[in-house]
């Protein structure tokens, strides 16, 4: 057989891309057919992995289930607190007190996962954080996500906190199943607050044809995950890569398997409730490998910071979201729209399974404010700590005290059930959650601490004039001369 020159090149850049994928994915992977739940492919898919921010699906999940059971509304309000802002980044940085829709909240999540608002939406809807975690557990048992723990809502490290490939597959069918008309969540390409615009982490939106969901995560121990969609001639898949050693490798991977599961490789794994977790097993820790190249000082470990990471610098059709919006003349002539597509022209050692940066939208807007009425919490039922557990509400400071946030005071029983006293401030008027007094009677003598209202305060101007006039007219006073 002879081997001519360009068989010699295809094989070279076959041979360049295996190894690349070999060096950048340590962690498990496994694609499933979204309409069966056929399992397609599946490599470890039962072995614990840190979730990291495929948390926030879960976030959503309990989120759109709490608005398709009549709880709330997607134009309900959630209050920012002072935990929610101390949250390590990402995050969107929002003062205590500002409220923000859950509708804008469950976009910021998706897109720009932020810490910050995903305990927004865990306080608003659960009541706690801790709440709120265990009714995102429930909602795990109940899909049969047995692998699964979960600890907080955005995903930041923990003991204890663990999915699996099979079981982020799960929910991923769940919410596409349950909620296709919330589909806007996992597809957008970008999101804008202000003049600000955040990209989708998810960098095969707008840059593999057919993509059109999901989440990404990352922290140094758990590596690139991505959950991530895709359709094709009528076909849409599913695919899970966790532990990927860079943001680039990551969505290469789930593009090449992508593509060879459109292309009909595979099939005939079983059902995805037949592959089993791994529960006996602890999640391992990739850190080495995934931040080795990357300086501690630079570094926020918490979060998706480097979820922006450059997928192909060197490409000349991966344009900025600026150069995108400059239009079609400034656009390179010679990209190709979708490097995955059939018949597309490699160049280099390495082919590429993404092509330029091509969204299918707009940034989709998201603000602060304008929300309906503010969520009610969830029903204590539904918590995951005993009722023991639960801080004791804060009361009326008493009169004098300074009060300080955070701690609780002796109860205070109604006003209507304390003795009237001479002088004494009747019960407090509460304005948006403030407590105001309300106003003394006339008749009520005035109180010790009033100070008493000197002359020459009382007097007004007209009266002053008054009086030195009077003086002037006194017998035996000279007028007084005025002064130089």
């Amino acid at each position: 057989m002879r081997i001519t020159r360009p068989l010699l090149a295809v094989l070279a850049c076959l041979a360049g891309a295996s190894v690349a994928q070999a060096q950048t994915q340590i962690g498990p992977t496994m694609v499933i057919d979204a309409a069966t739940g056929d399992v397609l492919q599946s490599d470890r898919g039962g072995v614990p992995w840190l979730p990291a921010s495929l948390t926030k699906m879960m976030t959503t999940y309990v989120a759109l289930r709490q608005v398709s059971a009549g709880r709330v509304t997607m134009n309900s309000g959630l209050r920012v607190s002072q935990r929610a802002f101390r949250s390590a980044p990402s995050k969107m940085g929002f003062r205590p007190g500002s409220v923000v829709t859950l509708d804008n909240a469950l976009k910021i999540i998706m897109v720009k996962s932020a810490n910050d608002v995903s305990v927004t939406i865990a306080e608003g809807l659960g009541g706690s954080v801790e709440n709120f975690v265990g009714m995102m557990n429930a909602e795990a048992r109940r899909l049969g996500m047995t692998g699964t723990r979960f600890i907080n809502p955005n995903g930041l490290p923990g003991a204890g906190q663990q999915t699996t490939a099979r079981d982020m597959a799960v929910l991923a069918r769940a919410m596409m199943r349950e909620f296709p008309q919330h589909s806007i969540l996992w597809r957008m390409p970008a999101i804008r607050f202000g003049n600000r615009v955040m990209r989708n982490p998810n960098h095969l939106i707008g840059r593999y044809l057919g993509a059109d969901g999901f989440k990404t995560g990352f922290t140094c121990a758990s590596g690139f995950n991505v959950v991530a969609t895709a359709t094709r001639g009528g076909r849409q898949l599913i695919v899970v890569v966790m532990g990927a050693t860079s943001a680039r490798g990551r969505s290469e991977t789930a593009a090449n398997l992508f593509n060879r599961h459109f292309s009909g490789f595979g099939g005939g794994g079983g059902s995805l409730q037949a592959v089993a977790n791994q529960t006996h097993l602890s999640p391992p820790s990739i850190r080495d490998q995934a931040c080795r190249r990357r300086g501690r000082q630079t570094y926020i470990e918490a979060g998706e910071e480097l979820d922006n990471e450059p997928i192909a610098s060197v490409d000349p059709g991966n344009l900025s979201y600026a150069q995108m919006m400059a239009g079609p003349g400034r656009r390179s002539s010679t990209a190709t729209p979708f490097a995955g597509v059939q018949g597309s022209t490699p160049s280099g050692a390495f082919v590429s399974a993404l092509g330029p940066y091509r969204p299918t939208m707009d940034p989709v807007p998201v603000f602060l404010g304008n929300a309906g009425p503010m969520a009610a919490p969830a029903a204590p039922a539904l918590a995951a700590v005993p009722p023991a557990a639960e801080p004791a509400a804060p009361t009326a400071p008493q009169p004098g005290a300074i009060g300080r946030p955070g701690t609780a005071t002796a109860a205070v029983p109604p006003a209507s059930q304390q003795p009237a006293r001479p002088g004494a401030i009747s019960a407090p008027m509460t304005l948006q959650g403030a407590a105001l007094p309300a106003p003394r009677p006339a008749s009520a003598p005035p109180r010790a601490d009033e100070r008493p209202v000197t002359r020459s305060r009382q007097r007004s101007g007209a009266t002053r004039a008054a009086t030195r006039a009077e003086q002037r007219q006194r017998p035996g006073r000279a007028p007084a001369q005025r002064r130089r």
